[in-house]
């Protein structure tokens, strides 16, 4: 979805993504709204304040835009994915990147350890940006493994403790980040996930906003499919990566064992769930659902996909293990594979695990008809919906209301 407001950017970019460009409305298929997306005239979502909070420059990304848009005369898209050249997508986002690490090196190098945090923290944001939306494409791998280093900087400076850690799965690992609380004892933790879309380096503001105030570590993964889980794809299991990293957070003597919880938003909402109903030798403290698709949308017939923005759609194969050109019959085969009522999971016990569900009431990617029928399977839940329609609350509220609920929730 484009969120770009008048507000934050000058005359030129904004001549360029609104001209000509009129809202769309919500698209119907087979009665059942599955998206209502502004997709004005660009490839990409472009969303400046997510990009604010997780550590870009406001003004440095509205350069970085009206710079694509300058450039892109020649092109149906200012951000035409098959363009790699100078003022594409792509080129533009990483030489930010670049010039962000280079100040961030220079303050580091200077001891000024606040600044250089700052500047690589927008490195990070503006790499992440350039290998969007995380494909298999090698420019844009190359781009996320920068965003790997820009957070490795990141660590080294940043006052809590971050350490990237290696977790064991089938015969080899897969790499996260240890974000760890400046307290005594062990800390209880949260494994954390975001959407299909969205890397584990983005979840730094909810550790340092609310979880280490609260005394809690956070290991932040990325789903099957992308960034340092590309290795594998998504499958019915697909928690599979997230009860690793639970059994590994039992080993680690810094951490809390008789207290971890599994939270994820939008498709990481997915495998949070699944660990809530299919896990129970975990022995969880907790599970914060939020906004995750469980099994209606994952039922939709092939020609629904048509209606998602390509953008999403490509990283949806990726994250499949589909090539680049997969039609909507291989997509929707695999989707339907992950429905969690599908796989019988809703047959089970009552689960004692406490589950938290935090939803909009009217979003297409998770309907309140799915999300309570999952719910009806617990005995300790709560259920916090958003008088808002859309896909997923905004980031800062939501995580404010689970990092207070996990500490409520401590055995």
């Amino acid at each position: 979805m484009m969120r770009f407001g008048y507000e934050i950017c000058g005359a030129l970019f904004c001549a360029a993504v609104f001209l000509g460009s009129g809202q769309a409305g919500a698209q119907e298929i087979d009665g059942t709204r599955f998206r209502a997306p502004e997709e004005g005239n660009w490839y990409h979502p472009v969303e400046p304040d997510s990009w604010v909070h997780i550590g870009g420059d406001r003004g440095e990304i509205e350069a970085v835009l009206s710079r694509i848009a300058a450039a892109s005369a020649d092109r149906d898209l200012p951000d035409d994915p098959a363009y790699q050249g100078e003022g594409s997508w792509i080129v533009e986002w990483r030489a930010a990147g670049e010039q962000a690490m280079r100040e961030g090196e220079a303050f580091a190098q200077n001891g000024n350890s606040a600044d250089a945090v700052a500047r690589y923290r927008a490195a990070v944001t503006y790499f992440l940006r350039a290998s969007s939306p995380h494909t298999d494409d090698p420019l844009q791998r190359a781009a996320l493994d920068l965003a790997h280093v820009g957070y490795r900087a990141l660590a080294e400076h940043h006052e809590l403790l971050i350490r990237e850690i290696e977790v064991p799965y089938e015969e080899g690992s897969f790499k996260a980040w240890l974000h760890l609380p400046a307290t005594d004892g062990p800390a209880p933790a949260v494994v954390v996930s975001m959407g299909s879309d969205v890397a584990k380096e983005e979840l730094l503001p909810y550790f340092e906003k609310q979880l280490s105030i609260r005394g809690i570590a956070m290991l932040s993964l990325d789903l099957p499919g992308m960034g340092e889980s590309a290795e594998w794809r998504f499958s019915p299991d697909l928690d599979k990566l997230h009860v690793a990293a639970v059994e590994h957070l039992k080993t680690l003597p810094e951490i809390d064992a008789q207290n971890l919880f599994v939270q994820g938003a939008s498709f990481g909402g997915h495998p949070a769930a699944r660990a809530w109903i299919a896990r129970p030798e975990l022995n969880l403290a907790g599970v914060i659902y939020m906004c995750g698709p469980i099994h209606s949308p994952l039922m939709a017939p092939p020609q629904a996909y048509a209606h998602f923005p390509k953008y999403t759609m490509d990283g949806v194969r990726t994250r499949f293990g589909l090539e680049p050109g997969a039609g909507f019959e291989d997509i929707s085969a695999i989707a339907r594979t992950l429905s969690l009522k599908q796989q019988g999971l809703y047959e089970v016990p009552q689960v004692e695990t406490p589950i938290f569900a935090i939803l909009t009431n009217d979003d297409p990617v998770a309907p309140l008809s799915d999300v309570d029928e999952l719910l009806s399977r617990g005995t300790h839940v709560k259920r916090v919906v958003y008088d808002t329609p859309g896909h997923c609350p905004e980031r800062d509220s939501r995580e404010a209301m689970a990092a207070s609920w996990i500490q409520d929730n401590l055995r």
